[in-house]
């Protein structure tokens, strides 16, 4: 449970933000309130709707406070380079805040720092010379496999809500592809699954480019 200090912060709407996703990050979404954050900070919560309108509005600034926590972009040889960069990059910013991948899983980018960054994407794909539908194709592709396979692998689940599978014990005539990989999951390495994937991405929209500008 997150508590305060008792050396009370100047509000700020990064600081308010920050302790909402410091609550998060402890206690789960469920735990979110502006009562919750309020205490976290040492102040009423009534003081907290000077940053923030709501509770829909807190959601949409842990969504900002992740984001703001990836790393400036590096100029970059070519697009492909640029765009497996941000992958990356947004990948491990989410990794380190599990409880929060809901938030990125159901709402969509909307507060100015948040839309910086989907700004840079969509740069990165036009300048390459994709079309405007294409690159906001090539985004939101992006975007829902690193989200995916993130919520995928890292997740949280209440301690009841876990589930273990037992594929060898499969009948190995019906599922011998799946007793097969069963073998290798406990030495299975989901980054390396994670870069496999981005990769076939990214040659997906080379091809994709290269035919248009044939075209």
């Amino acid at each position: 449970m997150v508590k305060h200090s008792g050396k009370r912060e100047v509000l700020t709407r990064e600081v308010v933000l920050r302790a909402a996703l410091a609550v998060v990050d402890c206690d789960g979404l469920d735990a979110l309130s502006m009562r919750r954050v309020g205490e976290a900070l040492g102040v009423e919560a009534m003081s907290l709707y000077r940053y923030v309108d709501n509770k829909a509005a807190m959601l949409d600034g842990i969504f900002e406070a992740v984001l703001a926590e990836l790393a400036p972009s590096k100029k970059t040889r070519s697009w492909r380079s640029a765009l497996r960069a941000r992958a990356m990059a947004f990948r491990r910013v989410l990794r380190a805040h599990p409880n929060a991948l809901p938030v990125f899983a159901t709402r969509p980018a909307v507060t100015d720092r948040a839309l910086v960054q989907v700004e840079e994407v969509l740069e990165i794909l036009r300048s390459a010379g994709f079309s405007v539908t294409d690159s906001l194709f090539a985004m939101q592709s992006v975007l829902a496999f690193v989200i995916g396979h993130t919520v995928t692998s890292y997740g949280t689940t209440r301690h009841d809500e876990g589930a273990e599978p037992a594929y060898s014990k499969l009948d190995g005539d019906r599922f011998a592809r799946v007793r097969e990989i069963a073998e290798v999951l406990p030495t299975h390495d989901v980054e390396e699954e994670f870069a496999f994937g981005l990769e076939l991405l990214i040659s997906g929209l080379r091809r994709r480019l290269s035919k248009q500008q044939k075209a």
